[in-house]
């Protein structure tokens, strides 16, 4: 359970100096990063769709309020990413295709029950299944923004590069709300389903391979788009070279750090520090 009160924050960012090779000299791990551009102002809209779809089932007060800042908080992180879409487009990177076909594969996979699944009858059993299940997925992808926020605000290699100051700023500040609001997803999960062992196994059966095959599919689109990119990269290779470095996370941390997920006792809150997101969510030039 979240032991202090969720805020949602209004943030500010300059993009006019912003590239989209926004590390200088990296132009894997900047795409392979701006891939959060494309996914997240399509799924924090879904997150919000599923969450206000639940709201009525919740009869726990606290659970409801931390409900309520959550969506609040991804609706913020999503209009926040989101202008980057056409300001890459100012750099000759048209990347609005590939928007709309991961909206089209969101609604086609996680959207309303009757287009799921088809001529099956939908009625109140099935959609309160659909309802907790995609609540599950959601906080198995908690899990990982969690692990990632950390990372992020923990990394000391990335900021001895020549860095986008607003770029890593909007990594920061995204990965400190992801570690402060890292338990109402499963907090949520578990008071509408229990969240047992066999529904863990089903949405994170689903989330590890979706998460895996966007990242590779994106990167590899963006590094095609990107014109000032002349040799395009393996991707397996650039990542084992770049976690190496300490540049990203290792395929190690995050599909290790997955098996916690299903562990009878897992709690959110022993995955990362809340003092740790709110000292930098203090100082941040975007949230200041």
């Amino acid at each position: 359970m979240t032991r202090h009160k969720i805020t949602p924050r209004k943030v500010a960012f300059d993009w006019s100096g912003t590239r989209p090779q926004w590390i200088e000299g990296e132009a894997f791990v900047s795409h392979l990063t701006n891939s959060t551009h494309i996914l997240l102002p399509i799924v924090e809209v879904w997150f919000c769709q599923v969450f206000k779809e639940a709201l009525p089932h919740i009869t726990d007060e606290r659970v409801r309020e931390d409900v309520i800042a959550f969506m609040r908080q991804e609706a913020i992180h999503g209009s926040a990413h989101k202008p980057l879409i056409e300001h890459f487009l100012k750099h000759g990177m048209d990347i609005r295709g590939g928007v709309a076909r991961t909206q089209r594969l969101i609604d086609t996979l996680l959207g309303d029950p009757s287009r799921i699944f088809g001529l099956l009858p939908t009625g109140k059993r099935l959609a309160r299944w659909w309802l907790g299940t995609r609540v599950g997925i959601i906080a198995a992808g908690e899990h990982f923004t969690c692990i990632l926020g950390r990372f992020i605000l923990e990394n000391e290699e990335l900021p001895k590069l020549p860095v986008d100051p607003a770029m890593m700023d909007l990594l920061r500040w995204h990965g400190a709300e992801e570690v402060e609001h890292r338990a109402v997803a499963f907090d949520l999960y578990r008071h509408l389903t229990g969240a047992p062992l066999t529904s863990r196994l089903l949405v994170l059966g689903f989330i590890i391979p979706f998460l895996t095959w966007y990242w590779i599919e994106s990167t590899r689109y963006l590094m095609k788009q990107d014109p000032g990119l002349a040799i395009k990269p393996g991707f397996f290779a650039e990542w084992r070279k770049a976690s190496r470095r300490n540049l990203i996370p290792s395929a190690r941390m995050l599909l290790g750090g997955s098996w916690r997920f299903l562990l009878p006792g897992y709690d959110p809150a022993d995955e990362a520090d809340t003092e740790v997101a709110l000292d930098y969510l203090a100082k941040s030039p975007a949230v200041r």
